[in-house]
C-alpha cells in the first residue's frame, strides 16, 4: 500500500507521542518539502522521494502549502493508495484529482480498528489540548464509527 502523508499527521502524533501509530498502520512516503516542514530527525520508515512534476507543484502551491501541493503531486505521480490530508481546501483539491483521502483523526479511528490503540477519545482529546485543530463534530463522528459513547 503506497500512501503519502502531508505534515500535520506527522506533527500531530509526533506532538502526542503517537507517532508510532503511522509505522505501524502504513509505509509512510513523504515529499521533501514536507521533511523540512516536519523540522525534526525523520523516523527510519519515512521514505522521502523527490515529486517530479515540479511545474504541477508550481501550480497547486498558488492556492496550497508547499508541502500540501507536494504531497498531492507524490500521490498522483506513485499513484498512492491514501494521501494523508487535514487541510480542507488541500483536501477538496485532492478528492477533485481523484485521491483517496484520510486525515489524522480517521488514521486515529483506523488505529482503533485494527487494534493499536484501545480509544480513538483520549488521543484526540490529547491532540486538540497539543493546539491540533479538530472539530467537535468530526470528534464525534470518530467516537462514533469506533464505537465509543459520545457526550
Amino acid at each position: 500500500m503506497i500512501v503519502v502523508s502531508n505534515t500535520s499527521a506527522l506533527i500531530g502524533l509526533s506532538n502526542i507521542r503517537h507517532l508510532d501509530i503511522l509505522q505501524k498502520l502504513f509505509e509512510e512516503i513523504i515529499p521533501p518539502a514536507v521533511a523540512e516542514e516536519f523540522g525534526e530527525k525523520l523516523p527510519s520508515w519515512v521514505i522521502v522521494r523527490p515529486v517530479s512534476d515540479e511545474k504541477f507543484v508550481k501550480v497547486l502551491s498558488y492556492s496550497l502549502g508547499k508541502g500540501e501541493a507536494e504531497a498531492i503531486a507524490l500521490a498522483l505521480e506513485l499513484n498512492a493508495d491514501i494521501i494523508i490530508l487535514d487541510d480542507l481546501k488541500a483536501r477538496k483539491f485532492a478528492e477533485d484529482l481523484g485521491l483517496n483521502i484520510i486525515g489524522t483523526a480517521g488514521v486515529i479511528l483506523l488505529a482503533k480498528k485494527r487494534g493499536i490503540i484501545k480509544r480513538v477519545f483520549p488521543v484526540l482529546k490529547e491532540l486538540r489540548e497539543k493546539g491540533f485543530w479538530i472539530s467537535d463534530a468530526i470528534i464525534r463522528r470518530i467516537m462514533k464509527s469506533g464505537g465509543e459513547e459520545v457526550e
